[in-house]
Order: C-alpha cells, then sequence, then structure tokens
C-alpha cells in the first residue's frame, strides 16, 4: 500500500487505536504521537495503546495519547512494528487484528492486513510525515514536534549511516513549525545521568574484540544494572557506544533483559556485514546496519558465542 492509498484508508476510518513496538524508541512513539494528533485534527477519533515500557525520557511525549480505560477502538494501526513478535505482552489480545502496519523495516513480516512500508526511510518518522502532511493534508507545531522526536533518535541524530538528504529536508520543514528541537537534542542526546556514564564504563570494560578490532561485543548484565541502580532509561540507545571505537566496523551491545534472556543491538557498516541477515540467524531482524535480536535460555558466555557465531558465518558468505 502506497502511503496516499494508506492516508485515504485512514480518512474512510474512525476509531483508532494505534500500536507501539515493545521497549519503545523515539521513533515509534513520535510516529504514534504524530498520527494520532494528525487524525484528530481531521475529525477522527484516535488514541494510542498504552506502553508499559515507555521510559521517563519519551514519556511526557507520548502520554497525553494515551486511550483512556475502556475505550473500544474499530481499527488497529501499528507503527514502526516490523513483526508481532515485537508487540508488548499487554497487547497480545492485538495479535492478528492490526488492520494497517506503517513502517521502514525490510524485515517486516507482512503480518498487518495492509502494509505501507518504505525501506528506504531512515525513520518510520519520514513515512508519517508524508502521510500526515501530503495524505492527510494537516501538518502544525504538535505534529512536527513529534516527527522530529521520531526522525532525530532513529538517526542518532543525523550521523548514523541510514541518514539521508531527505532525512534532512524533512527535519528542516518540521523545525520551521517552532524550536522544539532544543530540548528535544538536549534531553535524548546531550544529557546522560551518572547511572548511564558507570553503565557505558562497564560496557567498555567488557568488550572483546574479534577481526583484528573490526568486530567488537560487549554486554550489560542485570548484575551490572542492579549493582549501578539503573533504570530502563538509562540503559537506552547503549548500542551507540561501542560502533564509535576506532577501527570498529561491527558492533554488538548484549544487554540481559532478564536471567537467560538477552537482547542483541547489532550496529554496522552496512557495506561491511549486513545487520538484517545475521539478526536473521538469531530470530530476529532490522536493517541493513541496525538489526537485533532477543535470545531465552541462554548464559551471558552462550550468547556472546552465538553473536560471534552469526557474524563469521555472514561475513564467510560474503
Amino acid at each position: 500500500m502506497r502511503e496516499c492509498e494508506a492516508a485515504r484508508w485512514l480518512m474512510e476510518r474512525d476509531r483508532f487505536l494505534i500500536l507501539t513496538h515493545v521497549r519503545p524508541d523515539g521513533d515509534t512513539l513520535g510516529c504514534a504521537a504524530a498520527l494520532c494528533a494528525a487524525l484528530v485534527k481531521r475529525g477522527k477519533t484516535a488514541w494510542v495503546a498504552p506502553n508499559p515500557g515507555v521510559t521517563d525520557t519519551y514519556l511526557g511525549d507520548i502520554q497525553p495519547y494515551f486511550a483512556p480505560a475502556g475505550y473500544e477502538p474499530e481499527h488497529i494501526v501499528a507503527v514502526d512494528i516490523a513483526t508481532e513478535g515485537l508487540f508488548p505482552a499487554d497487547f497480545a489480545a492485538y495479535r492478528g487484528k492490526t488492520e494497517l502496519c506503517i513502517d521502514h523495516h525490510p524485515s517486516n513480516s507482512g503480518y498487518a492486513r495492509h502494509t505501507c512500508l518504505d525501506a528506504s526511510a531512515a525513520a518510520c518518522g519520514e513515512i508519517i510525515y508524508r502521510i500526515c502532511r501530503e495524505g492527510l493534508e494537516v501538518m502544525d507545531a504538535e505534529i512536527a514536534r513529534a516527527i522530529y522526536l521520531a526522525v532525530s533518535t532513529d538517526t542518532g541524530c543525523f550521523v548514523y549511516s541510514n541518514t539521508t538528504p531527505t532525512t534532512h529536508r524533512i527535519a528542516a520543514q518540521v523545525m520551521e513549525y517552532g524550536d522544539f528541537f532544543r530540548e528535544i537534542n538536549r534531553r535524548c542526546f546531550q544529557t546522560k545521568s551518572r547511572k548511564r556514564l558507570e553503565l557505558e564504563s562497564r560496557l567498555l570494560q567488557s568488550a572483546r574484540y574479534y577481526e583484528e578490532g573490526r568486530v567488537v561485543i560487549g554486554g550489560v548484565s542485570l548484575e551490572d544494572m542492579a549493582q549501578v541502580g539503573a533504570s530502563e532509561a538509562d540503559s537506552e540507545e547503549l548500542s551507540a557506544l561501542l560502533r564509535q571505537v576506532e577501527g570498529v566496523r561491527a558492533a554488538a551491545t548484549l544487554r540481559e533483559l532478564a536471567p537467560g534472556q538477552w537482547k542483541l543491538s547489532l550496529r554496522t557498516d552496512a557495506d561491511y556485514l549486513n545487520d538484517t541477515d545475521t539478526c536473521a540467524l538469531l530470530g530476529g531482524g532490522g536493517h541493513a546496519a541496525a538489526s537485533g535480536a532477543t535470545v531465552s535460555g541462554i548464559d551471558r558466555a552462550g550468547m556472546e558465542r552465538r553473536v560471534l557465531e552469526a557474524i563469521c558465518t555472514v561475513l564467510n558468505g560474503r
């Protein structure tokens, strides 16, 4: 489904509930807030499903859009969610009921009845921008702010390799609606808690290098989190750190979510290692230069071995 068709589909219906993915980031939350606001401004009833995983970093951005208790939607829309496996546990009732998915992940499983997919988009926020402005024909400071949050966070404030000229053009256009970008940039990219800095230190200390320093694997355990007293917000975007080490072209960050359950965040140079292919070997997916996977029933050493084996398999298959 093209963006214009998605917009037309939305305008022909009412009473929407918008879903965001597990461990929600700025892209999925910004997209949900922007789409919700745009639909309401076009006279529709729309809310965002309350996601229990939202951290304090983004709570103020999304909480005003959370559906009130007892709300009964007629149509379910998912934003930035590649598979139903990325639904939060609280969203189990919505499995098999998604009518429209708006996404930019090439690994999208096609679980929704209709899918509006642009795998070339740096962030799902780029697609939402076009749907709002060109399809729904609505744009104001509220929507622009949410789109800036989505696009800026999924590109690391426009420094990740997924950033394109289109990304910058969209950012420039929404910035015309206000100076909200200053607060977002400060909060999301220029502020770190002391606990976050301690986690970064432990991650760096755990790092092991392979392939003559081009591949690095490091991790943060539940014990690390407990000893530091860190929260979920403190651990956000840790995956960007190891990729900054000089000479590294593929960085795997492991995060223990529960005893025996590890989340992999893989960040690479796409011309060196295809993240999507690598994470697919571990049951995950994402983009060529940024993907992830969650593996259960394994200890830290076993997880490191499996990740290294997957990386080497893809590297040797080039």
